[in-house]
């Protein structure tokens, strides 16, 4: 009885082994034969929002653009009884490609004023269009570290959760508005020369008179 037992509880052990050692082939070896497929989803998830339109009071030129990849680290450290213990920290990172939009208000007053034959036009401070665009397709998460005793402290989620913060902070700063100022300047001449110079105010500039934009604060 006991041989019977014995034998039989072998070749399920081998048995099992053996299809574990079919999978990990077919995994390492064919990778295409072992994978997933997207289902349609058959309906709206109860949490969507439907759009809303609002009116740009005004409206907005877009004069430049900057992009670039960035990427998004986050660290986390456990705590017991409100104690952080930094010997088991928990990372996680992303890395999003990313286009920051700069714009300036049509609606507003542009002073214009002609000097020694040349159009100088003051002009309002160029806006970012946030959030900051991200292509999610080309998102791609980095490699997790792991503390032994929290296994998940949620800190990739976390780590994805800044990514439009810090990409606002961005596109607000100085130095950013100051990289995109350059190519800002020649769309608003473009601008300025096709559609928004009137030669009967100025009869004493040629219609290729230079013009000089400036920005606030300069």
């Amino acid at each position: 009885m006991w041989e019977k037992v014995i034998k039989n509880g072998a070749l399920g052990i081998f048995l099992v082994l053996g299809a574990g050692l079919v999978v990990l082939a077919l995994s390492l070896n064919a990778p295409n034969l072992l994978g997933s497929r997207d289902v349609a989803e058959e309906s709206i998830p109860a949490d969507t929002d439907f759009p809303v339109v609002l009116r740009i009071k005004g409206g907005m030129l877009e004069v430049a653009s900057v992009s670039g990849r960035r990427n998004f680290p986050k660290t986390s450290d456990p705590q017991i009884l409100g104690q952080a213990f930094p010997y088991c920290r928990e990372r996680s990172s992303w890395t999003a490609p990313y286009k920051i939009t700069y714009r300036v208000h049509v609606g507003e007053v542009w002073k214009l004023r002609a000097v020694d034959g040349r159009l100088i036009a003051r002009v309002p401070e160029l806006e970012p269009a946030l959030p900051v665009a991200i292509d999610t397709s080309k998102t791609k998460a980095g490699a997790k570290e792991s503390c032994w005793f929290v296994p998940d402290m949620g800190t990739r989620e976390r780590a994805f959760e800044q990514i439009s913060p810090i990409l606002a902070e961005l596109a607000r700063s100085r130095k950013t508005k100051d990289f995109a100022r350059s190519a800002a300047r020649k769309t608003i001449t473009e601008f300025l020369r096709n559609w928004a110079f009137d030669q009967t105010r100025y009869p004493n500039l040629p219609p290729d008179a230079p013009i000089t934009v400036i920005f606030p604060g300069e």
